[in-house]
């Protein structure tokens, strides 16, 4: 029985540390926004496009978090690619308060879809924060696609 008791809390320990982004209090909420849309009538074409995005981040610490960097790209299939791309911020948070940025990435329609290249994409963010002297990083996966269309 305490054999039993010993091995599961070993392997809470190890799972809980395993998932610690080495955040110095709860990780910041973050929520993705695609602000751009293509213009009517060019959505079924192929070729590059430029994306905009917006980055939603709530200080859920009690001490200011600082964004440092966002770095994209799409995964999976979706109405257009977005390879790899970074963009450095210097944006503080105080606690308790949300602040979004924005930033334009270059994307590729390499087909056409039935949403065309307004259609939703699934995009992988890795955001570098720091807060009280400690730097880490969360990294999101969401689903994205045009607002207020």
């Amino acid at each position: 029985m305490m054999r039993t008791v010993l091995t599961l809390s070993a392997l809470l320990l190890v799972f809980g540390c395993a998932t610690n982004s080495g955040a110095p209090g709860p990780e910041p909420d973050v929520n993705i926004f695609q602000l751009s849309r293509v213009a009517p009538g060019t959505e079924h074409d192929t070729g590059p496009v430029s994306a905009q995005f917006a980055v939603e981040v709530k200080n859920t610490m009690a001490q200011p978090l600082i964004l440092h960097r966002v770095a994209v790209q799409s995964i999976g299939g979706g109405s257009y690619t977005l390879p790899s791309y970074s963009q450095a911020f210097n944006e503080s948070i105080a606690p308790g308060e949300t602040k979004r940025v924005a930033f334009w990435a270059p994307a590729y329609v390499s087909m056409n879809t039935v949403a065309g290249a307004n259609g939703p994409v699934t995009l992988r963010a890795a955001l570098d924060f720091e807060a009280g002297g400690k730097k880490f990083q969360k990294v999101e996966v969401q689903n994205v696609g045009t607002l207020g269309y």
